[in-house]
């Protein structure tokens, strides 16, 4: 009767902690539990939970610290409301290269058709002009090319973030909610199998979605980014890389996205 007893306490003990815990650190434990099985770690629970699943083999950890929510408006509007101006920037674009290219070949023509050697002197002169600014606009072409891939990619990845902290993989209207992303950083004190201790950095993020006045019933807590303090340090204080400067486009991406006009 004692033994059942004391049974009862402590896992009414294990309930009240469990419910005193924010939801936040709920994620954090149950991704380090899932960390903890087997040799790798649960894939299946860590890939539910995290965007970019990083394994860690440890002994023990500490939730140092965990920083109130940064609530922000959803990015997805403005990440659409963007790529809608850089689609307008791109035809504009690409008519211009293509009437400048249609403006050299006029000029080829008439040179062809010159007899004079100033008239031919003049005509050679202009597609030379008009040859720069065509360089100049297929390259301005190749630059918003990159642009237009790489909100692409982030509009699918908030898409996927979204669906996933509501519980609906499946939603197809998502562009028509509206709301706040909550985002947390934890501080995450980390002993690994050496005996070493490491601090961790692990970023958190949920979305409360409404369509109009309509509040979805629930939304959970995301891990979308797990990184040592150092590596956290280092590209919060490093300057973003242009990705204009790190993607290259293909001729045959240009001549697709030409033919799409």
């Amino acid at each position: 009767m004692k033994r059942a007893f004391l049974i009862l306490v402590l896992l009414s003990l294990v309930v009240i902690m469990t419910s005193c815990q924010k939801a936040e650190e709920v994620t954090i434990t149950k991704y380090f539990q899932a960390m903890s099985v087997g040799e790798k770690g649960d894939k299946d629970t860590m890939t539910s939970m995290a965007i970019n699943p990083k394994f860690i083999k440890y002994d023990s950890y500490e939730i140092v610290s965990l920083e109130e929510p940064v609530i922000e408006e959803i990015a997805l509007i403005g990440l659409n409301a963007k790529l809608a101006e850089v689609e307008k920037s791109r035809k504009e674009i690409g008519l211009n290269a293509r009437d400048i290219n249609d403006e050299i070949l006029d000029l080829e023509d008439e040179l062809a058709d010159a007899r004079s050697s100033r008239k031919k002197s003049e005509f050679r002169k202009q597609i030379e002009d008009s040859k720069v600014r065509k360089d100049e606009m297929v390259a301005k072409f190749k630059t918003i090319i990159v642009e237009k891939k790489s909100l692409e990619k982030k509009i699918e990845l908030e898409q996927n973030m979204m669906k996933a902290s509501v519980g609906r993989p499946k939603m197809n209207n998502i562009e028509m909610y509206t709301g706040k992303s909550h985002t947390v950083k934890s501080l995450i004190k980390i002993t690994l199998p050496t005996k070493e201790v490491k601090d961790y950095i692990f970023v958190l993020k949920k979305y409360s979605l409404k369509l109009e006045d309509k509040e979805l019933p629930r939304s959970r807590y995301l891990i979308v980014k797990i990184a040592t303090a150092e590596e956290f340090a280092q590209e919060e204080n490093s300057v973003e890389e242009d990705t204009m400067e790190t993607e290259e486009v293909t001729e045959e991406d240009t001549a697709t996205e030409e033919g799409s006009e």
